[in-house]
């Protein structure tokens, strides 16, 4: 037990040291994000998979009635259009295509909702993980121009879905993570709110 307590605590320090080197001070505040919308977003996506490969074989059903009602069966005289089992083999690469972008699209989604934000000093650091490492956005929260609104109050605040959004000139230029309003995260929100 005393291994492991004292490999955890090498490793808090290992990450500890290698955080005030990435940042380059210990004076930093992290805006903890909300996973909620993440997971049910994944959940969401995961479902549809599951729930619809079975009935894969209606699509197809329906492209044999959709070609017989159109009669091209008729006009083209191809023979192989009279049989079911291509248009199941196309149903199949529809599906398969259809699954393809939905994975890019939420996975797009994720890594946008997925930023780790971090204010250091007059700066906001927003980094998003990316395939091959990191991205680093860095942004000087002393821009002239620049305007914060707070998306929160209602029914958002209990189910984690507040934002900070940085404005300049109408154009939306930094937008946070969903965050809980509590704790630490609302030490963050008033010093940027000066209340």
């Amino acid at each position: 037990m005393k291994t492991i307590d004292r490999l955890l605590s090498k490793w808090k320090e290992y990450k500890s040291k290698k955080e005030t080197a990435y940042f380059g001070t210990s004076l930093y505040d992290e805006l903890h994000s909300n996973p909620l919308p993440s997971l049910v977003l994944i959940i969401g996506a995961t479902s549809f998979f599951y729930l619809s490969l079975p009935y894969i074989h209606l699509l197809g059903n329906f492209f044999f009635w959709f070609v017989g009602v159109l009669e091209i069966t008729k006009v083209l005289k191809i023979p192989f259009l009279d049989e079911l089992r291509y248009y199941h083999y196309l149903s199949a690469f529809v599906y398969f295509y259809i699954s393809i972008s939905l994975l890019i699209d939420v996975s797009q989604l994720l890594s946008k909702w997925n930023i780790r934000t971090v204010f250091v000093k007059n700066e906001l650091w927003q980094i998003k993980h990316s395939w091959l490492g990191k991205k680093l956005n860095q942004h000087s929260l002393e821009a002239e121009g620049l305007s914060l609104s707070y998306e929160h109050g209602g029914l958002s605040d209990y189910i984690g879905l507040n934002r900070l959004v940085w404005e300049k000139d109408g154009k939306i230029l930094i937008v946070s993570p969903y965050f809980f309003p509590n704790r630490k995260n609302k030490t963050i929100v008033n010093r940027m709110l000066k209340r």
